[in-house]
């Protein structure tokens, strides 16, 4: 027997499946509680050094000590200046040791339900907007954590591969795919060329990615919440949040959030909800209230219009109009929200689609990737990814862009020229950032020492930048430049080779 996985590490929930071999297919691992055991909140607590309780459990236990509880750890990776201190373990731990802590939970629980057999390899999904240096961190955590990873797969692949999208699309043509994802912390628009050669062989261009990071259904929660205490504080002059001891206003959101959430859901489905609250504070301060689904849609105007400016600036970077789509897959759980659907449909002039569960589609389509490409060897995948971000140098005081946003990988850029100020007398390091010249961040470096300063010309440094075709990783070349008549020619290749990752 052997254990082949595809995880869904997602902001808010989780979920893993396993490829069955027999029977050519994809079985979900139930690791959640409560009456949906194919999710699993994405939430840690540590009870002590020894006791690590991750999903629904977790849940509960940060609801008395929401101090020795991390949620959402997926919106951190990208920082490595996060660090967040747990009281239970007397220390500060990174992203990277509280994801890896998840991922281990993860695969003791599998195995465990497997009759003790390791796992033998994973893939895990990644959103198209996470550059080369998310995407090490969450791999570095699986594999700390002690999981084969065999590869990563883009959310949206995921979702078209688990959507059906090889059985269903005719082979030849070519179709225009936008994947409207919309998580629990993200919410991503990928939109591709997709073309069936075969059964198993296809080809996808991603023509553009869009997204907001900050954006998803934690930020319905949080906006549920404002709504909540505003009218706690309007119901009961007395009640004061702001002047409570900061471990009972923790305690208070904390309750506040949990009811949110279930109550979001049930505006799914439901025309109206009773929201019922005892409050931390003591029982003057009790909240019962039905608040109609239409309130509720109000509350979501703002969600709306951000949903609505991303999916302009997908279409207006693809130079498409809504109508040269042709199909709209819908992911993430936070898409079951009827508004959202509603204005989606609004939005494109044609209903959009979806295959079973919104919140699986992502893990079901890891689980068959695995399946396909890595123990039956039968699947050909050509995907071509392009960066999210603009790519280029910050030098000087001045962003320079060098890879425009949506290049592929693997297309080299331009030879950019720059001067460094004091040439031979130490080195230089020229910072690698991604964003815009109002908003960016430092991604990498490039190192230029002594020995290379001295055969630059006046101190001139040609540098071209690329992606590694496989995984996004930013490598680069550095030229002697020789200036004549007024222009510059590169002659002589100095080094090559990968940027230093932050």
């Amino acid at each position: 027997m052997n254990l082949y996985l595809g995880i869904d590490f997602g902001t808010s929930t989780n979920v893993v499946t396993c490829w069955d071999e027999i029977k050519k297919k994809v079985n979900r691992i139930p690791l959640g509680e409560y009456g949906n055991p194919d999710v699993f909140p994405n939430v840690i607590y540590y009870e002590s050094p020894t006791n690590i309780i991750v999903g629904d459990k977790a849940v509960e236990k940060g609801k008395q000590n929401p101090e020795n509880a991390v949620f959402a750890i997926k919106r951190q990776l990208e920082s490595p200046e996060f660090h967040r201190y747990i009281p239970s373990l007397g220390r500060s731990l990174g992203s990277e040791d509280i994801a890896a802590d998840i991922f281990s939970w993860i695969k003791r629980k599998v195995e465990n339900a497997y009759g003790g057999h390791s796992v033998d390899g994973v893939v895990i999904s990644v959103p198209f907007a996470f550059q080369n240096r998310e995407r090490k961190r969450i791999e570095r955590a699986a594999q700390q954590a002690g999981l084969p990873v065999l590869g990563l797969i883009e959310e949206p692949v995921a979702a078209a591969i688990s959507f059906g999208l090889m059985e269903q699309a005719e082979r030849g043509k070519a179709e225009k795919i936008l994947v409207f994802d919309l998580g629990g912390g993200t919410f991503d628009v990928t939109i591709f060329d997709f073309r069936k050669q075969s059964d198993r062989q296809f080809a996808i261009k991603v023509i553009t990615t869009d997204g907001a990071k900050n954006l998803g259904g934690i930020d319905i929660d949080n906006m549920i919440v404002d709504k909540i205490l505003e009218k706690m504080t309007n119901a009961f002059p007395d009640y004061k949040l702001e002047t409570r001891k900061s471990d009972l206003q923790e305690q208070e959101i904390f309750k506040i959030h949990q009811l949110a959430v279930e109550n979001k859901e049930r505006w799914s489905t439901e025309e109206e909800a009773d929201f019922f609250f005892e409050s931390t504070f003591g029982e003057d301060f009790c909240f019962d209230e039905i608040i109609e689904r239409e309130d509720f849609n109000t509350w979501m105007k703002k969600f709306l219009n951000d949903v609505e400016n991303v999916l302009d600036d997908a279409l207006d970077d693809a130079d498409l109009e809504p109508e040269n789509i042709d199909r709209i897959i819908m992911v993430g759980g936070t898409s079951n929200i009827p508004a959202i659907r509603d204005k989606v449909q609004e939005y494109f002039g044609k209903e959009p689609q979806q295959a079973g569960s919104l919140t699986l589609m992502v893990g079901e389509g890891a689980g068959i990737y695995c399946g396909l490409k890595y123990v039956e060897k039968s699947l050909e995948c050509q995907i071509s990814v392009g960066v999210s971000q603009n790519i280029g140098v910050k030098w000087g005081g001045h962003f320079f862009e060098m890879l425009p946003r949506n290049t592929l990988y693997g297309t080299p850029s331009q030879i950019k020229i720059l001067t460094i100020r004091q040439p031979g007398q130490k080195e230089a390091v020229i910072p690698l950032v991604q964003g815009n010249k109002i908003q960016n961040a430092r991604v990498g470096s490039i190192s230029v020492s002594s020995e290379i300063q001295q055969k630059l010309n006046d101190g001139k440094i040609g540098l071209k930048l690329n992606t590694d075709a496989n995984n996004g990783t930013i490598n680069y070349e550095l030229y002697r430049v020789t200036e004549k008549n007024g222009k510059f020619t590169s002659d002589i290749l100095l080094k090559s080779g990968k940027a230093e990752e932050e």
